[in-house]
């Protein structure tokens, strides 16, 4: 048996007498995914999962960090040990199965070198499985932006996304996800119905028979009318050949999982880039009237409210409901009293940056040429709607167009199906993505609560934050604290909102505060879809979120982690129900240490949001 191990966690690989591949994963040396399949399977080849033997193992332990231009934390710890396990078939066909174990959990990958035997390759699909223990419970997701569903590992049905959180039956936490998705298709877990208590890889098609007009779950419009939805792709590849990596996120409590976010970055390829310097993540409302005196509006409001950025979102160009909407987005559309120029100009003059929603129906044919008239007018970035994802070709694509934009020095916002892998530290323009039930959908308490357990750990997620919009379902103090709880270094502000729907609430001053970046996050406490506590820091100063599911609850906030040095001023925004006020959100200060414990009393779909600032 070969391990690779590091700290508490491990993963192991092993030959049966079949020459057939066996991993194992353990955290404190008790197996938390159990011995489960890896192989290949060709095209017109036999598949490359038996009759292996073992030729050469090498093993070697890596020690340090690296510092991101920005995250969740300013410095990364990068530390493992990994070991690579060299195989050959009795074809003489070669492949390497690589293991790393990280402080977070562990990740494996598939490595085909360069070989006379196996050399042009179509993977048709993967033997990777997951076996878990009889009782264990997963949290299944269909579609990027789907509600959750708890069910036992054996009843998990359909195409499920990744991040994908199972609990094991006696305690303890894995939660499967991929890194380094650049030139592969996307991975869905699925049931393995020849096997029990085991899900195993998919290899997607585009919309794997999700979407529909009644269930909206974040495919949209990724495809045309005209085109047929796939529930399987095929994976061209040419030795030497590397798979994304299948990472395994552990953890003793759910606590553990908030905030565990590196290995994702750590298994993704550094950034190259030289020039930077026009990475500036900030806060950004979005202006739906799209005319020349709506934008002014929303610059003004942005100045005011301590802002960067204002999002033209889709229309501005011309109608997204029209017949053909692959409109060429080098345009205004004529039909509108907007300006652009002109209120890009006005940004300018206020320190407010402009971004543009572009539909990947307008993105497909015209990007390449669009780029360089954007860049003209002085836009900071695009959002691109509706991409698609799923085959090979597709990931190809946004990585492709990511590339493009960093050569123009715009920054991205990736929207609708896709999820993050870590081509963030790839390409830092990329600020955030979408892949998240947001408010868009107006979600539950309880969706809330799972999120930061589950989709964070992905990478940001642009969740859309909304304050005064009549359909929230949770109250106005628990959407403060999603300003702390949702990682996005694009953090869009008032989705639904316009600047005229501000009279003057105090409490606003929260997201005015807030940054968008950190130096320091922190987990403290929470179980997944009841709960959640997170503390950021920037600088000197911290921010915690903390946010209720359905059921009422007194909870604990220990302040452990602040300066022994000094002492803090803590302004707390909370939920007063008797106060006169649309919002009834009250506001109170509180001088706190690090030996200081909060106490409070959450309502139903309730939450709290804290501003600590050293005094």
């Amino acid at each position: 048996m070969v391990e690779a191990s590091y700290g508490e966690n491990s993963i192991c690989l092993r030959l049966d007498s079949d020459g057939k591949i066996w991993y194992t994963v353990k955290r404190n040396g008790a197996e938390v995914v159990l011995p489960s399949r890896l192989g290949l399977h060709f095209a017109n080849s036999r598949p490359l999962c038996d009759r292996f033997t073992i030729t050469k193992v090498t093993k070697r332990n890596v020690v340090g960090a690296w510092k991101p231009i920005y995250g969740e934390r300013a410095k990364i710890d990068e530390s493992f040990e990994e070991a690579i396990v060299c195989v050959e078939d009795d074809l003489g066909r070669r492949m390497e199965i690589r293991l790393r174990a990280y402080f977070e959990g562990t990740a494996l990958q598939y490595f085909i070198p360069e070989q006379e035997k196996l050399n042009n390759f179509t993977i048709i699909h993967e033997d990777t499985s997951f076996a878990f223990p009889e009782g264990s419970l997963a949290w299944e997701e269909h579609g990027v932006e789907g509600e959750y569903a708890v069910k036992r590992v054996g009843d998990v049905s359909g195409y499920c996304e990744r991040p994908f959180a199972v609990q094991l039956p006696e305690s303890g936490y894995v939660l499967i996800h991929e890194a380094g998705l650049t030139d592969y298709a996307r991975m869905l877990i699925v049931k393995d119905e020849e096997a029990e208590n085991t899900l195993k890889v998919h290899l997607s098609g585009h919309l794997c028979g999700l979407f529909s007009e009644n269930d909206y779950v974040g495919y949209g419009f990724t495809l045309n009318k005209d085109e047929t939805d796939s529930l399987v792709s095929n994976v061209e590849g040419k030795a030497p050949f590397a798979t994304p990596w299948r990472t395994f996120i552990l953890a003793d409590h759910a606590a553990e999982l908030l905030c565990r976010s590196n290995m994702v970055l750590n298994l993704s390829e550094p950034c190259k880039a030289e020039d930077l310097t026009y990475v500036k993540p900030g806060k950004a409302l979005r202006d739906m009237m799209l005319s020349t005196k709506s934008a002014f509006e929303c610059i003004d409001f942005c100045v005011d409210h301590h802002f960067q950025y204002v999002l033209f979102d889709g229309g501005w160009y011309g109608s997204l409901d029209s017949e053909n909407k692959a409109i060429d987005p080098r345009r205004e559309d004529p039909e509108r009293d907007l300006g652009l120029r002109k209120v890009i100009s006005y940004g300018k003059e206020k320190g407010i940056g402009i971004f543009l929603y572009v539909d990947r129906t307008a993105a497909e044919p015209y990007l390449d040429a669009s780029l360089p008239l954007w860049k003209d007018w002085g836009i900071a970035g695009i959002k691109l709607g509706f991409i698609k994802v799923g085959p090979q070709e597709w990931t190809r694509w946004v990585v492709d167009a990511v590339k493009k934009c960093h050569e123009y020095g715009l920054m991205v916002n990736i929207h609708d199906a896709y999820r993050p892998t870590g081509l963030s530290r790839t390409y830092p323009n990329v600020l955030t993505q979408e892949g998240i039930r947001g408010n868009e959908h107006f979600p539950t308490a309880t969706h809330n609560t799972t999120l930061p357990f589950v989709r964070f750990q992905a990478g940001a997620g642009d969740y859309t934050l909304c304050y005064f919009d009549k359909r929230l379902k949770v109250t106005n103090a628990h959407m403060l604290a999603m300003g702390v709880i949702v990682y996005s270094p694009m953090q869009m502000m008032f989705w639904y909102d316009k600047p005229s729907d501000w009279h003057g609430e105090e409490e606003i001053e929260f997201w005015e505060k807030i940054p968008v970046t950190w130096d320091e996050s922190i987990g403290i406490s929470g179980e997944i879809g009841e709960y959640a506590i997170i503390a950021r820091r920037k600088d000197s100063e911290w921010f915690i979120g903390c946010i209720n599911n359905e059921k009422a609850r007194a909870v604990k906030i220990p302040l452990h982690f602040l300066d022994a040095e000094n002492k803090y001023s803590a302004q707390i925004y909370e939920d007063v129900s008797e106060l006169d006020t649309r919002t009834k959100v009250g506001i109170r200060s509180v001088e706190v240490t690090k030996d200081s414990i909060l106490e409070f009393h959450l309502e139903s779909s309730g939450g709290t949001a804290i501003y600590l600032k050293p005094m």
